[in-house]
């Protein structure tokens, strides 16, 4: 029997300043700092867009009927906002109609919404965020 394991990304910390493991806590857009312990939202920011084609497991390129070289090289894009989320990176400067990216580790529907990556603390009181304390 196969076991879950929690989806796990390196991203940098807004406030250790340091890229860190960033833990799923739902499964979907709510996350934890592995070194400071604040948790965080992932929300999509502009540029955004629609995908008009699905994205297979795997399938590295997300077609759109257009903006797709809004996308840049090493840009962080959430994708599919709804139930099955995940951060894709952006491998290339997108043509107007296809944005290649890192493969996908689920298959999405067509219509996907998407944008580039935002990280933002989850609860109101920390949006002001203190410095890290030495040894982070």
């Amino acid at each position: 029997m196969a076991v879950a394991v929690p989806q796990a990304l390196i991203l940098t910390c807004p406030r250790c300043h340091l890229p860190r493991r960033f833990v799923a806590i739902d499964g979907a857009t709510s996350y934890r700092c592995s070194a400071c312990e604040w948790y965080y939202t992932l929300s999509p920011v502009a540029p955004t867009g629609t995908a008009s084609g699905a994205l297979a497991a795997g399938g590295t390129a997300i077609t759109v009927a257009s903006g797709g070289a809004s996308f840049t090289a090493g840009m962080l894009v959430l994708y599919d906002t709804g139930q099955l989320t995940e951060v894709l990176t952006v491998t290339a400067t997108g043509s107007a109609t296809s944005i290649p990216v890192s493969a996908a580790v689920r298959g999405h529907l067509t219509g996907a919404t998407f944008g580039q990556l935002a990280i933002n603390p989850t609860y109101a009181g920390d949006v002001i965020l203190p410095a890290a304390p030495y040894g982070f």
